[in-house]
């Protein structure tokens, strides 16, 4: 199985790191719960962000294509061990073939000819069929994690940027709140709906 790429899942996770140090160790305005963020690094890091996801998702459609080579691939190298097996069957059928009718007047040597050219055949195709289902089974198995891998990770991406836009919405709610509190003075609590929609 081929080996995954952790290189920009690793800065992805960096970033999310970034962006959690800045919230934790963010200045807190006194006499409240908020804090202060400043908007150039936020907006930086946001644009880090929106620029290593599509990398990720870049990474896994590769990884998805290196799987589909493999199938590819094995795919390939069981037609080719099966044309083998039928060309060899073929040739020894053949000798077996020339040798029975080099002796056609020995009717026993015949009969044995033809007994070891079939049994020859049924072995050939036997290996053929048994070669085939394992390519099958290789490459089924192949395609299961190929699905399985681009599932995880576009459920990693998910939570992240859940986690990140629900992180966001309540900043705006904290200083739509703050405005409000400014424009019409500490004693008055912003409405739950107006800080909503601000």
């Amino acid at each position: 199985m081929i080996e995954r790429n952790n290189n920009t899942n690793v800065a992805l996770e960096k970033l999310f790191e970034e962006f959690y140090t800045m919230i934790t160790e963010a200045r807190s305005v006194p006499f409240t719960e908020k804090i202060m963020l400043d908007e150039d690094d936020l907006v930086n890091l946001i644009e880090d962000l929106k620029n290593a996801i599509p990398r990720e998702i870049k990474s896994a459609t590769q990884v998805l294509e290196e799987q589909k080579n493999i199938v590819n691939k094995a795919y390939a190298d069981a037609d080719r061990i099966v044309q083998q097996a039928k060309n060899e069957a073929e040739r020894i059928i053949g000798v077996a073939q020339a040798e029975a009718d080099a002796k056609i007047r020995q009717e026993e040597v015949v009969k044995q000819a033809s007994a070891v050219a079939e049994e020859i055949k049924a072995n050939a195709l036997r290996y053929q069929e048994e070669t085939k289902a394992a390519a099958d089974e290789y490459a089924l198995r192949v395609k299961q994690d190929s699905l399985q891998y681009a599932d995880d990770m576009l459920g990693y991406l998910g939570e992240n940027l859940q986690s990140a836009l629900q992180g966001l919405q309540d900043n705006r709610q904290n200083i739509a709140k703050e405005v409000h509190k400014v424009q019409y003075g500490e004693s008055v609590e912003a409405p739950e709906e107006e800080a909503t929609e601000a």
